[in-house]
């Protein structure tokens, strides 16, 4: 994910698994939209039905990726989120920056996470068995309720993060485009040391036309009998810009589509038990 912590990475051995389990950090949010959904829909399906047989499971799995996140988070980004808020001018002169809106959002929506991370413990501590039953049904029932302000603060999070990395993409500011001047003593060359350059110039330029796309290397390679390899949805490339318009549209389909199902199920509940 680009994240590093120094300071926890040289621990011997922990440190490696910190480290390593960084990068499946992100598996914590599918994990829960799985748990959203299956909350929303119908426990008739055999699906739906086998998943809420181990909806306790899945939630105890989530938060361990979630933890990690959390703590990548508070390590990389919540420091210069209050910064923002309470040293603006400072934060906008060292921070590469060009939309001090996208900054406010970003910062604000790391801010919030921490918000969701401590609705979050709750409810993934009383997961396990022996907690719930220490807390009680009606307690645990009233507990799992901030479940529904945990998954609206998600999806503000979540859009949050993408809107301020549109306004402000990774990096700061494009740097200008800077020319190469070949110094006029490599000009002065003989005809034949002139030659050799343009040419090798020729297959590199293919070389990189060969860009690394999903872990393989998608150009000029051929498969058994000469075919062109396959090619799926990791290896079409676009812009950063264009990916993170799929992001917020992916999100608002998420969480939309949770929403009505879930206003539909209640609507459905209430009409059973009136009739």
């Amino acid at each position: 994910m680009g994240f590093e912590m120094p300071n926890l990475i040289i621990i011997p051995v922990l440190g490696e698994i910190l480290r390593d389990y960084i990068h499946v950090a992100a598996l914590g949010h599918p994990i829960l939209v799985i748990i959203m959904y299956v909350g929303a829909l119908d426990p008739k399906i055999p699906a739906v039905k086998k998943l809420l047989s181990i909806r306790k499971e899945i939630s105890i799995i989530s938060g361990f990726p979630i933890l990690m996140h959390s703590l990548v988070r508070v390590v990389n980004n919540l420091p210069g989120s209050i910064k923002f808020f309470t040293n603006k001018a400072w934060y906008m002169e060292n921070t590469p920056v060009v939309s001090e809106l996208g900054a406010g959002i970003s910062s604000f929506s790391f801010i919030l996470g921490i918000v969701l991370i401590i609705i979050f413990i709750p409810l993934w501590v009383t997961s396990f068995d022996s907690v719930r039953k220490r807390l009680g049904g009606v307690k645990w029932k009233k507990l799992q309720r901030w479940s529904y302000v945990l998954y609206a603060l998600m999806f503000f999070h979540a859009i949050g993060i993408q809107a301020g990395g549109m306004l402000n993409p990774r990096g700061g500011a494009p740097r200008p485009a800077v020319e190469t001047v070949t110094p006029a003593a490599n000009v002065r060359s003989n005809d034949a040391a002139n030659a050799r350059p343009a040419e090798s110039a020729r297959p590199t330029e293919d070389a990189r036309s060969e860009r690394q796309v999903g872990g393989q290397r998608t150009g000029q390679a051929r498969g058994p009998a000469g075919r062109a390899p396959s090619k799926g949805i990791s290896d079409i490339n676009v812009s950063p810009q264009t990916r993170q318009y799929i992001h917020i549209i992916s999100l608002f389909l998420i969480y939309g589509s949770y929403l009505y199902l879930r206003l539909r199920k209640a609507k459905k509940d209430r009409q059973r038990k009136l009739s």
